[in-house]
């Protein structure tokens, strides 16, 4: 049976890689743009117009891109994806003015959506359900080790190199993933002779599809959200300072790491959908517990185990909304479900901005938490296929 080959470490590795370098690249941006902008004659303020056009491109890109994949497959898309992302980022280490930054920058965007999108879809296909859990542990590290040691060296090395510098090195890392892509193993294809086309449409029609859509919405909105926030808040109200802050983020950024590749094992033995729903509510019980908490060493351990509890629903949540559609379209759906949650991002840090202003940090809290909430509820739709799936 599918469920008793030998996990297959080198893919989930290699994906994790692509993964890293993608989240590395969108979250470098914000440490870097008052360099950015003092050299290429800007402000910071109109230098951020580069984040907007790149989630933009992003998340319309991965709408074409997946289709694609679904057709031509995962592979060829993957590699042509690290191939523009290593490009652009070549070019971006030799721009000159802001309007070429925009448009390289925007380019990079179209490569970030495809290598998420392909990523993601590739494990679905390639690891059975009752490994997925496991995979898709692997791949989610590649989000918190981008936070924790990716942005953090990127800053630095902008300090003392110029910011150029960490696009060049970028460009070098996704050049070298090029060619390691190459040892990921061919599509499976079984499925190409099944009908392919589905109206977008179709997936708003379905109530699994709908709910993890809706998942992805409130579990990204909900997180970044709050996350958004925290350093302001430790900084006024506490009168943190910023290199503390760092350190703390980097030491919850680690626990997150240890534990994702754990929950993800565990739920491909206890139910991706119990794992998902029970992290979820002890999650939302911790946002609220943390904002109301005072400097000290129980707000370091609520932290901590804040992270922990982020990062052990994301695995279970990516095994199980890739399951809801057979592969012959998860590429399409993949898509649709990382814009739904692009949007959440969003919908919930403009809600949450306004929160701060007028009720402080509380208010984001529980902003956070009630769209915590809401995620076992869409659980009731996402049904845990049985032991036997392929």
């Amino acid at each position: 049976m599918s469920g008793e080959k030998r996990f297959q470490w080198t893919v989930s590795l290699i994906l994790f890689g692509v993964l890293f370098l993608g989240v590395s690249d969108t979250q470098l941006v914000a440490p870097l743009l008052p360099l950015i902008a003092q050299d290429l004659g800007t402000t910071p303020g109109q230098a951020g117009i580069i984040v907007t056009t790149y989630s933009l491109a992003a998340a319309a890109f991965a709408l074409f891109v997946g289709p694609l994949s679904d057709r031509v497959g995962r592979k060829k898309i993957l590699i042509s994806g690290l191939a523009l992302f290593s490009l652009t980022s070549f070019f971006t280490y030799h721009v000159s003015s802001f309007s070429a930054l925009v448009i390289l920058r925007t380019m990079t965007g179209l490569a970030a959506g495809t290598l998420s999108t392909c990523a993601l879809s590739f494990a679905g296909d390639h690891y059975p359900y009752q490994q997925r859990g496991r995979a898709m542990g692997i791949l989610s590290m590649g989000y918190f080790a981008a936070f924790v040691a990716g942005v953090p060296a990127g800053a630095l090395a902008a300090a003392r190199f110029g910011w150029q510098w960490v696009f060049g090195c970028l460009s070098v890392a996704a050049a070298a993933m090029f060619l390691v892509g190459f040892r990921l193993p061919t599509d499976r294809t079984e499925w190409k002779s099944r009908p392919s086309r589905v109206s977008w449409i179709a997936h708003f029609q379905k109530t699994d599809r709908l709910a993890g859509m809706a998942a992805a919405f409130l579990t990204s909105g909900g997180i970044v959200g709050f996350l958004t926030y925290v350093g302001a808040w430790l900084k006024t109200i506490h009168n943190i300072g910023v290199d503390r802050i760092g350190i703390l983020f980097m030491v919850s950024g680690l626990a997150a790491i240890a534990v994702s590749p754990f929950s993800g094992w565990l739920s491909d033995h206890a139910g991706k959908r119990t794992i998902v729903m029970w992290s979820n509510v002890f999650l939302a019980f911790l946002f609220v517990i943390v904002a109301r908490a005072s400097w000290g060493l129980w707000l370091m351990v609520g932290i901590g185990m804040l992270s922990i509890a982020a990062s052990a629903r994301q695995a279970p949540l990516h095994a199980l909304t890739t399951e809801i559609v057979g592969p012959e379209i998860r590429g399409q759906y993949i898509a649709i479900r990382n814009a739904a949650s692009q949007l959440g991002i969003a919908t919930v840090a403009t809600l949450s901005a306004s929160a701060f202003d007028s009720g402080g940090f509380s208010a984001v809290a529980l902003i956070a938490a009630f769209t915590t909430l809401l995620i076992p509820i869409c659980c009731i739709w996402l049904k845990e296929p049985g032991r036997g799936s392929p």
